[in-house]
């Protein structure tokens, strides 16, 4: 969840991350474990792939959002609606995201249209403060099991205007009071403060938003259908190697953000090299095609230990070939073709990479060749 900044006028080190307690005490009431999140662009991808759902809380009533918070909060939007991860927004959360699927953000409430609803009564909303008309056949509706309730408020702005949600609440004075967001996973916008739990709607809002994180993160979590990139790989006779410890002061596979690294992999077939000797002097073309395909699946052992699943491989950035030859060799990127046609063959729909294909004059273990990549995971 997203908490506020407080930022003293001219003293830059005493800026404050602040959130009331009162929301993560809601999540955790509904079963959910409550992390903070600061306003760290380029840590978005790994907060999410920690984070079942994400909720964008409130702001101090009638003030906008400071300009860092709103840029962060958009950014966090987009990247949680692209992975599919639930989203919660309460009042600055459910502007801010309803503006960010096309609606409009309004700086003051609709003038009497024939009913006066008081949608800011004290300066803590403690208490219920008005009625809102729920749509029926909407999430809320199956949470409340009616179509009107009574809610509190504490708001001056307001979301206007049509976007890629459908409105599913709104007050007398037809101010939206909630809505439901036309994304790919659950997306929840709530303009009233759910958080202070004062009624059985508001406690039912975070059961729900915790309930289809958890079922969220089970789908990612628990396959229920058998790898496909091993069911490719067992069509084809080939199985994965079991990932080889490394045999220096390095590690096999690292991530850094969406990337993973693979070092420098021999072919290593039931823990042993397949074939030693160099092309053009002992080991022939084809040979060195198998392998370059068994060195391959050495990489490809140390990017599911990562990954945890090869599924979850989206694209390819570099394959690295180094053939260990003779100096009058000169097919190397036919051997190295042997791990990039293979890995076109099981990543039929993200196979496509750079690649070098060098010749060596020896490599570790007396191996003919040594394959390297670099993929990114979804």
């Amino acid at each position: 969840m997203t908490p506020d900044i407080e930022n003293p006028t001219g003293i830059p080190t005493e800026k404050t991350y602040a959130v009331r307690a009162n929301y993560a005490e809601a999540i955790s009431e509904a079963g959910g474990m409550p992390l903070i999140l600061p306003y760290e662009p380029h840590a978005i991808a790994t907060a999410l792939d920690l984070a079942d759902g994400v909720l964008i809380t409130g702001t101090t009533p009638g003030a906008e959002g400071e300009t860092e918070r709103r840029s962060f909060e958009l950014k966090l939007v987009e990247h949680a609606v692209n992975a599919g991860k639930p989203l919660l927004g309460i009042c600055h959360g459910m502007q801010l995201i309803g503006e960010w699927l096309g609606g409009t953000f309004a700086r003051s409430l609709p003038g009497s249209c024939g009913e006066t609803v008081e949608h800011m009564p004290s300066a803590i909303p403690d208490r219920l403060a008005h009625k809102i008309s729920v749509e029926p056949g909407s999430v809320l509706a199956e949470v409340l099991g009616g179509v009107e309730a009574e809610v509190n408020s504490l708001h001056r702005h307001v979301l206007t205007g049509v976007g890629r949600f459908r409105v599913t609440a709104r007050a007398r004075d037809g101010v939206i009071e909630a809505f439901e967001g036309e994304t790919p996973g659950f997306c929840l916008g709530i303009q009233w403060h759910p958080e202070y739990r004062l009624t059985d709607l508001d406690r039912g809002i975070f059961s729900t938003f915790v309930e289809r994180s958890a079922e969220c993160a089970a789908k990612d979590g628990i396959p229920k259908t058998p790898c496909s990139v091993r069911a490719r790989l067992a069509a084809r006779g080939l199985a994965l190697p079991e990932a080889s410890a490394p045999p220096g002061a390095f590690v096999g596979a690292i991530r850094a953000g969406n990337t993973v690294t693979v070092s420098g992999q021999v072919p290593l077939k039931d823990k042993t090299v397949l074939r030693t000797g160099h092309l053009g002097k002992g080991i022939s073309l084809e040979e060195g095609r198998e392998c370059a395909r068994w060195a391959f699946l050495n990489a490809l052992a140390q990017l599911e230990r990562i990954a945890g699943r090869l599924d979850r491989v989206k694209g390819f950035v570099r394959l690295a070939g180094y053939v260990a030859a003779t100096p009058d060799f000169t097919q190397h990127g036919v051997v190295v073709d042997g791990a990039s046609e293979l890995l076109r063959e099981i990543f039929p729909q993200c196979w496509p990479h750079a690649r070098i294909a060098v010749g060596v004059g020896s490599l570790p273990r007396g191996a003919p060749v040594e394959i390297e990549l670099t993929a990114l995971l979804g």
